[in-house]
């Protein structure tokens, strides 16, 4: 995505917004998913798709948003990883996954037992404890990228939220544009310095590490092969 807006755009400073339509496109690219009955919504869409195994990522994934999805499963497949930082990992077999993706992926035996999609909840929260505003101000995303500030997110209630949906959608999907850039950019760095991405990692030490030993390997192949 922001390789796409580097193209199109070159001259684009941070502090400016995207062109209006770009950012449409953009906008119209976020699904959402409302009502009590949100999180099966989203397994439905997601069950569609030929992945055998997605990752989601929250900015606030072990504090709240992952309490949402347990809240709402009908079935816990698989325990969270709980720790003292709060829920770090949550898997999840979607029960609404495609039959015929099901059958695809049995003849081709990847995957083990039921042959459901494996999703998995995860935080970015552990890899950057700012908050989502201040990470995307300091990921210099396009003005209109970064997170809506001035919402009062208490003023939408169960009674008034269908009439003000003009007002809560773009703020919804504007935390989602954010933080998919903000994902987009961190791992740009962290593939090109050790080879590790933040969906591979459930913290930033973790990943540290796993840098480490990549570094270490391939210093070391590089000396014994002078």
């Amino acid at each position: 995505m922001l390789n796409r807006i580097d193209n199109l755009f070159p001259n684009l400073k941070p502090s400016d917004p995207l062109p209006e339509e770009f950012y449409d496109k953009l906008m119209n690219v976020v699904e959402l998913f409302v009502g009590t009955d949100c999180i099966d919504q989203m397994l439905k869409y997601l069950g569609q798709y030929d992945r055998k195994r997605l990752i989601l990522i929250s900015h606030n994934g072990s504090g709240f948003d992952n309490w949402i999805v347990l809240k709402n499963a009908k079935k816990l497949t698989h325990c969270p990883l709980k720790t003292p930082r709060g829920i770090l990992s949550f898997p999840l077999s979607n029960p609404y996954t495609d039959e015929g993706l099901q059958k695809k992926w049995k003849r081709q035996k990847e995957i083990k037992s039921n042959y459901l999609q494996h999703i998995n909840f995860t935080c970015s929260y552990q890899h950057e404890s700012s908050s989502l505003a201040a990470w995307g101000n300091s990921s210099n995303l396009p003005a209109n990228l970064r997170k809506i500030a001035d919402v009062d997110i208490a003023k939408y209630t169960q009674d008034n939220w269908e009439e003000l949906r003009h007002e809560w959608e773009p703020y919804a999907k504007r935390d989602t544009l954010c933080l998919g850039a903000c994902l987009i950019k961190y791992n740009q760095v962290t593939k090109e310095v050790v080879n590790q991405n933040m969906s591979n990692n459930l913290t930033a030490p973790s990943l540290s590490l796993k840098g480490w030993y990549y570094l270490y390997h391939y210093d070391k192949e590089m000396v014994e092969e002078e």
